[in-house]
């Protein structure tokens, strides 16, 4: 425990200087011997922090081939790892005002990996019904409004008989405080919802901000 709090302290005193900089920061060889849950406890310290130089998906990265391949940690750090290119898109767009769509086309692909190949067999599948509700958000941002309601529908039909509920802290990032839920939602009603908003035709943004409302009446 106290290696761990050591190792955040450094990282959060170096954070803002090597973004100043525009550093590229890597793991180190240190680094890489540390345990999966160790590592992943890396990646939520940058996440957290808006760090966007990928530092993060570098530390999760390295917790799943540290993990063995049916230890939940791995799932774990592949489910965050998909949270990471997510929340990227947004920041950048928020923070820097660009729209990074090879975030979202990796959040796409980092998603979809976790649902086929982790879920099942790492023993995460409480996180699937999160998963699927996230990939269909990073469809309905890249236009693609067929893909995210036919994975709401996956979700229903599939997704909640082994998961029944959804984290959401926000829908999608935001450095606003009244954009946190920070709650569980039922899975299936979500994803009714948001398909029926999607089907209204509403653009991206309303979409997000209905879904933040009836998030926050649950």
């Amino acid at each position: 425990m106290n290696s761990v709090r050591m190792l955040l302290v450094a990282c959060f005193l170096c954070l803002a200087t090597c973004a100043a900089l525009g550093q590229p920061r890597h793991v180190t060889v240190q680094q890489r011997a540390l345990s999966p849950d160790k590592l992943i406890s890396l990646g939520d310290f940058y996440s957290r922090n808006n760090d966007v130089t990928d530092l993060a998906d570098s530390y999760y990265n390295q917790a799943i081939k540290n993990a063995a391949p049916d230890s939940p940690l791995s799932g774990k750090a592949q489910y965050n790892r998909a949270n990471y290119w997510f929340s990227k898109f947004y920041v950048l767009k928020e923070q820097f005002s660009k729209e990074d769509h090879s975030a979202l086309s990796a959040a796409e692909g980092q998603y979809y990996n976790f649902i086929s190949n982790f879920a099942q067999q790492t023993n995460t599948v409480s996180l699937l019904s999160d998963a699927e509700f996230y990939l269909a958000l990073v469809y309905l941002q890249q236009g693609k409004r067929d893909y995210a309601v036919g994975w709401l529908n996956r979700m229903m039909a599939e997704a909640v008989k082994a998961d029944d509920t959804v984290y959401v802290y926000r829908v999608v990032w935001s450095s606003k405080s009244n954009d946190i839920i920070d709650r569980k939602v039922d899975a299936g009603q979500l994803a009714e919802y948001a398909r029926h908003v999607i089907d209204k035709g509403s653009d991206v943004n309303t979409v997000i901000v209905e879904i933040k409302r009836w998030c926050q009446r649950q």
